[in-house]
């Protein structure tokens, strides 16, 4: 059985795949339909933005640093960001669409299924903040001063993820340590939302910093 995320093959009747944690026998999709909440393996990514390249790509690996995952900006699209995401040997495995005014970001897959919705409030201020509208509800960050460590919460309160960005680096760099309550394609994508929102330039009109 291959997980559709990673590529890797596990054993036949696996439920959970042994390189990202994604959950071999469940999926929802965000379409307006109330879901129980799905259980993944807890697991360590790291997201690193790719140097001197032609456009904004980051690459994703799992905890044996293994890539199973790349997101590419689309060269030309000035006022919605679009986002590719690939295996790393180029098969589709969805994107990432952001509104004008870099307030919302709908994580997609290849077949066209939305899984989460990335919502960033249209006024911050200095407290940065983010929610992700999921299949299972509402999951909401803590505030961050300066965007370099968020902890995402579950709609009952427990913590999901934890994304941790790499101070004094030379390339944007995350940490992301998944507790089992979203998937690897909504925790991974959702990584590159915020990089893109507060570190790298995808900001409305009406951002302050």
């Amino acid at each position: 059985m291959y997980c559709e995320f990673c590529g890797k093959q596990n054993p036949d009747n696996s439920s959970f795949c042994t390189g990202c944690g994604n959950n071999l026998q469940q999926t929802a999709y965000l379409d307006g339909t109330s879901h129980e909440p799905i259980k993944y393996e807890r697991v360590e990514f790291e997201v690193t933005q790719k140097l001197l390249a032609l456009r904004a790509t980051y690459k994703i690996k799992d905890v044996n640093k293994h890539e199973f995952m790349v997101a590419k900006k689309k060269f030309i699209n000035p006022f919605r960001p679009y986002f590719y995401i690939e295996t790393p040997d180029g098969q589709t495995l969805g994107h990432i669409q952001g509104n004008f005014w870099r307030t919302k970001y709908n994580l997609i897959d290849a077949q066209g299924n939305l899984h989460a919705t990335v919502i960033f409030p249209f006024l911050m201020f200095f407290r940065k903040r983010f929610e992700i509208e999921t299949p299972h509800g509402l999951y909401r960050s803590g505030e961050s001063f300066f965007a370099y460590k968020f902890e995402a919460y579950s709609p009952n309160g427990q913590i999901s993820f934890l994304v941790d960005k790499k101070i004094l680096s030379i390339r944007d760099n995350f940490k992301i340590q998944s507790f089992g309550g979203l998937s690897p394609f909504i925790t991974c994508l959702a990584a590159v939302c915020i990089d893109r929102k507060f570190h790298t330039g995808d900001k409305s009109p009406m951002d302050f910093d």
